[in-house]
């Protein structure tokens, strides 16, 4: 089956967890987000937000500061910065397409790991590895 990536006409907004130094230094254009490429992001390599969800966010950034969640930073102060997103071309994960898509990307993996003689990542209590490395799959595969 070939799917392709869906185009969604709308914006939405995302509130991203971080210190309270660092938000400040982006608001005022000193800094950017940096994309995390770490081989455990759940959703491969990119910047995280959390969709319409603020309080959320905020949450997060707490779990962060308190040692309970793990985040490429270090968070003294939480902070969220808002944000207006054009999802534009995406993978939407709330449609079934998708995990017929992602099943096949996974097979597609799984192959080129068994012809080049290597074990797949897998997936280690919170470090989600197997999950970066198909959805960073996807992304090669569209390219």
């Amino acid at each position: 089956m070939i799917y392709k990536y869906s185009t969604l006409p709308s914006f939405v907004l995302g509130f991203h967890s971080c210190d309270k130094k660092t938000g400040l230094k982006i608001i005022n254009g000193e800094e950017h987000l940096k994309p995390s490429t770490n081989d455990y992001d759940w959703l491969g390599h990119g910047i995280y937000f959390w969709e319409q969800n603020p309080n959320r966010a905020l949450q997060y950034a707490e779990e962060v500061k308190s040692g309970k969640q793990r985040a490429k930073g270090l968070i003294k102060t939480p902070f969220v910065i808002g944000a207006i997103i054009d999802l534009g071309h995406c993978l939407n994960l709330t449609e079934s397409s998708s995990f017929v898509f992602l099943r096949e990307a996974y097979k597609s993996l799984r192959l080129t790991y068994d012809k080049s003689g290597i074990d797949l990542p897998k997936n280690i209590k919170g470090a989600r590895m197997l999950d970066c490395a198909v959805i960073m799959h996807v992304h090669k595969l569209w390219e």
